[in-house]
């Protein structure tokens, strides 16, 4: 399949907005790789769509992207080409309005103008050339557009051509995919009461200590577990909402100028904040961490735990409903019976899709551990739903071979048509040597 103008347009604005810059612009420009009409395309213009289609293509040659990229913008200029000399015509105020939506598109991305500049300026380019490029790009699309709309339209076919279709690619027609109804029981790993309790009485010491007058930033040097701010007083310097951890943050920012809060509880422990200054929206303080440690043994308890729970349900003792309302820490979830919802199976993460997959309908997994960053969460799932993975059949997808087969003859009529555009059309493609 050729990449078409918009595709090959939205590569390179990708590539522009995120700043990605050629390693050494002059080997990028130093040659032609082929001309249609007068208009060249540089070496610089295959390598950018590579860039970007290796991410979505990583397993193929680097030769096969390159072709692929220089034959779709071959075939998009010379659509190009022939809506010029059709003298076709777009509004200006539509292509404004495009690159004005891009452009908010692009600065919501990034969190405000001047970061969306900063991220043009990297890539070499004013802001004046970055619009002039968004408005040639958003022209060659809706060019493209207009001119396949009026020459050949919207492609129709009949019942007989839906059958020869799926008689000559049924064999390499696409599995229906895989959709599934997903339930789950999630717990957190908890440490050990009887240490938590230990540890809590460490933390009450110390605030003991502060409110008798002792000095916190002695305290935080002296007993804090947070290695790194510990030897500048428990000093955090400053910073805005959505930073820390929200338990950490709710307290903090409800601070007075010199407050000293109560003890709070957070994942990785507890905490004692005080309030240094406000700066507008950001806050500085100060804090001393007793650590609550994860050890080996609070994960296998966690796991014990998830393991006696599917006894249970396997033997019929409690339904996974039940349990999930009861035991489950996954708030959302938990007041549904543990429901999550329908979902494409290749769209589910990695580590619950290798447990899904081998799952039967009304069974329930083992306890399975995700990992996400620093934190971890056990889980029990359960498929109540699988459709899908087989292959497609006249009698029961006829909605769907029919797109497949107006999308095939759209392409065979768009092929016959560039190759008529080919022959009005000066093609000299130099290719990939840049010494011919």
């Amino acid at each position: 399949m050729t990449m078409g103008v918009k595709q090959f347009g939205l590569t390179i604005l990708l590539i522009v907005a995120l700043g990605i810059k050629p390693a050494n612009s002059q080997q990028l420009l130093d040659y032609i790789v082929a001309v249609v009409d007068n208009n060249v395309i540089l070496y610089s213009d295959v390598m950018e769509g590579v860039k970007l289609l290796r991410v979505q293509s990583p397993e193929e040659e680097e030769a096969d992207i390159m072709e692929k990229i220089l034959t779709g913008i071959i075939d998009t200029r010379i659509i190009i080409a022939s809506a010029h000399r059709d003298s076709v015509l777009i509004p200006v105020d539509q292509i404004d309005s495009a690159v004005r939506q891009i452009t908010d598109q692009y600065r919501e991305q990034f969190g405000s103008q001047e970061a969306l500049e900063k991220l043009v300026a990297n890539s070499g380019m004013s802001m004046r050339d970055w619009h002039r490029l968004l408005r040639q790009q958003k022209e060659d699309e809706y060019l493209q557009r207009k001119l396949e709309e009026e020459r050949f339209g919207e492609i129709r076919v009949i019942g007989l051509e839906v059958a020869q279709f799926y008689e000559t690619y049924r064999d390499s027609l696409p599995i229906k995919p895989v959709q599934i109804v997903v339930s789950h029981i999630m717990m957190t790993i908890h440490p050990d009461k009887e240490r938590e309790s230990k540890l809590l009485e460490r933390a009450v010491e110390i605030q003991r200590r502060l409110d008798a007058g002792a000095d916190f930033v002695e305290l935080a040097q002296r007993f804090s577990e947070d290695l790194n701010s510990a030897k500048l007083g428990g000093d955090l310097g400053f910073f805005a909402r959505g930073t820390l951890m929200a338990s950490f943050e709710e307290v903090a920012f409800e601070l007075g100028p010199g407050e000293i809060s109560d003890i709070v509880r957070t994942d990785v422990g507890f905490h004692i904040i005080k309030l240094e200054e406000r700066d507008g929206e950001k806050i500085r303080v100060r804090h001393i961490l007793i650590q609550v440690p994860q050890l080996p043994e609070d994960e296998d308890r966690t796991m014990e735990t998830l393991e006696f729970l599917r006894g249970r349900i396997l033997s019929g003792d409690e339904s996974f409903e039940e349990a999930a309302r009861k035991y489950s820490e996954d708030i959302d979830s938990s007041e549904e019976g543990g429901y999550l919802g329908e979902f494409y199976l290749d769209q589910v993460l990695p580590q619950y899709q290798m447990v899904l997959d081998t799952l039967t309908v009304g069974s329930v997994s083992p306890p399975i551990k995700v990992a996400d960053q620093n934190s971890a969460t056990f889980h029990l799932m359960m498929l109540t739903k699988r459709v899908g993975g087989e292959k497609l059949t006249l009698e029961d997808d006829f909605q769907q071979l029919t797109n497949l087969a107006k999308q095939n003859k759209w392409n065979e009529v768009r092929r016959r048509w560039l190759a008529d555009l080919r022959q009005d059309v000066h093609i000299d493609n130099r290719g990939f040597d840049p010494d011919p």
